[in-house]
């Protein structure tokens, strides 16, 4: 189910190549209690260009600050945000250091650690479907115990990381604007929202 973990290297490459591929990995966050894993189905690039547009939607465009600090690492570190003040929000970081890319994590398809999931979405999982448990970027973080604390992290390290499945399937990955970024004058219309066609797990078709 959960093979290698992803190499250093893999996170250097441009932000939507890494979004890309980023579909059909398996999301790891390893706690005291609980091993999480889920199958990457839905993922946004945030950062860049596009036709020579820089990406205004994304947190980095408006430079350097404390909470954008993540972003302007060496690709391979996590960057979790909060937002309305209360869901957390999973990115995986990418490109040379100073780029300002990254791509956020918007849906899973739940693997390990079910239980604890259900338990911390305060779900019934004898009622609920697992199709709406971890179908949205703050609801995985909620499910899977990803908060503040995992900011910043080393996701070639032991507690977050990315890992390969032990046989990749081809996938058929289709591709719209991406989600909730009307604020943005040019990026609100970049199709950078990547996702699996036919998941039952992505937050919307």
């Amino acid at each position: 189910m959960i093979g290698s973990k992803w190499p250093e290297k893999w996170y250097e490459e441009d932000v939507c190549q890494v979004a890309r591929h980023l579909l059909g990995a398996v999301l790891v966050h390893v706690t005291e209690n609980t091993v999480y894993a889920g199958r990457i189905v839905e993922t946004e690039a945030y950062g860049g260009t596009y036709h020579g547009w820089p990406d205004d939607a994304a947190h980095s465009y408006h430079g350097r600050t404390a909470r954008t600090e993540p972003m302007f690492q060496s690709g391979g570190c996590s960057y979790v945000y909060q937002i309305y003040g209360m869901y957390y929000c999973m990115n995986v970081v990418t490109g040379r250091a100073g780029s300002g890319e990254a791509v956020l994590i918007r849906a899973v398809e739940p693997l390990s650690g079910l239980d604890d999931m259900f338990r911390n979405r305060n779900m019934d999982n004898r009622t609920r479907s697992p199709y709406h448990l971890t179908n949205g970027p703050g609801k995985l973080c909620q499910a899977m115990e990803i908060t503040k604390s995992q900011n910043q992290l080393d996701l070639c390290g032991d507690e977050l990381y990315i890992a390969e499945p032990v046989m990749r399937q081809p996938l058929q990955i289709a591709c719209s604007a991406r989600i909730h970024v009307d604020y943005a004058e040019k990026g609100k219309t970049f199709p950078w929202r990547y996702y699996i066609e036919n998941s039952k797990f992505v937050s919307r078709p």
